[in-house]
C-alpha cells in the first residue's frame, strides 16, 4: 500500500467534512473543530506507518463518532431548539418554509445511523463507504437507507 497524498486529501475534502459535521453540530465552530481533529487523527496514524485502505472514509468515520458524542453531550447538558440538526436545502429545490422545518423535524426522530446515512446519501458516498463510516455490514445499508427515507417521507406528508 502506498502513502496517501495527505495535503491533497485535506485540501478536496476539508469544507465537506465540515458540511457533514455542521449537520450534527448546527455551529459552525464545532463543525471546524471535529474535522480538523479528524484529519489530525488521519495525519497520526500515516506519521505511525498506519497506513489505512480508505482514508477519506475513516476521516468520516472519526467525525460521525465526534459529532455523535457531542450531539449526545449537547442533548442531555444544554437545551438544543428544533432546528439542532440543520439540513440545508435551497429554495430551488421546490421546498417551502413550512416543509423545510417538516423536513428537519423529521430528521430529528431518525437514529443517528439512519441520520447520518441519509445525509451521506446525499453527499454522494457509495453504500460501501457509508457501511464504513457508520460501522454497518454494507449488505444493510440499502435497506436501512430505504427505511429511513420512507420513514422521512411519511413523517414529512403527514
Amino acid at each position: 500500500m502506498q502513502s496517501m497524498d495527505f495535503d491533497k486529501l485535506y485540501q478536496d475534502n476539508f469544507l465537506k467534512v465540515q458540511q457533514f459535521c455542521q449537520k450534527w453540530t448546527d455551529d459552525v465552530d464545532d463543525a471546524k473543530d471535529i474535522a480538523q481533529e479528524s484529519f489530525i487523527g488521519l495525519m497520526r496514524r500515516e506519521k505511525d506507518g498506519d497506513l489505512l485502505v480508505n482514508s477519506l472514509s475513516w476521516v468520516y468515520r472519526v467525525a460521525y463518532n465526534r459529532c455523535i458524542n457531542r450531539y449526545k453531550y449537547r442533548k442531555r447538558f444544554v437545551y438544543n431548539p428544533v432546528n439542532d440538526f440543520n439540513i440545508s436545502y435551497s429554495y430551488d429545490e421546490g421546498l417551502n418554509r413550512e416543509r423545510l422545518v417538516r423536513v428537519r423535524k423529521a430528521m430529528q426522530r431518525l437514529n443517528h445511523k439512519e441520520r447520518a446515512l441519509v445525509t451521506l446519501y446525499k453527499m454522494g458516498f457509495s453504500y460501501r463507504d457509508m457501511a464504513e463510516v457508520v460501522g454497518m455490514n454494507p449488505t444493510s445499508v440499502g435497506k436501512t437507507l430505504t427505511r429511513a427515507i420512507d420513514k422521512l417521507a411519511k413523517w414529512v406528508v403527514h
